[in-house]
């Protein structure tokens, strides 16, 4: 990583960290680093190490890609499976409907045997 890599990835830090509405002290607690090493990391006078990175990204709530990049804004949530199913179950007609039903109650049955 170059220089101006290294300002590139301290400028998305920074940018998120206050848009989060997180002081320096504060967020260095979160990501357990001294205040002077986060300092050091935002302003591009220290790289940090890969486990740094990854707690940065997790408490920025974006992916390792856009800190590192800067791409990929977000990174992706987990959805929950139940959520997933309801939303596509809403697009089928009742005859399909009916079949999944049939079907989830056979396979019961026999997972109850």
């Amino acid at each position: 990583m170059d220089k101006k890599q290294l300002k590139e990835m301290s400028n998305r830090i920074k940018e998120r960290r206050a848009a989060l509405g997180y002081s320096q002290e504060e967020f260095s607690e979160k990501i357990s680093i001294s205040v002077s090493s986060y300092t050091k990391i935002e302003n591009a006078f220290q790289k940090p190490s890969l486990d740094t990175v990854i707690r940065i990204a997790d408490n920025l709530d974006v992916s390792i890609d856009y800190i590192i990049h800067g791409t990929e804004d977000k990174k992706p949530r987990k959805v929950d499976n139940t959520e997933k199913l309801k939303s596509l179950l809403e697009f089928l007609d009742s005859d399909k409907l009916q079949y999944i039903s049939d079907l989830t109650n056979r396979l019961s049955k026999i997972k109850s045997n």
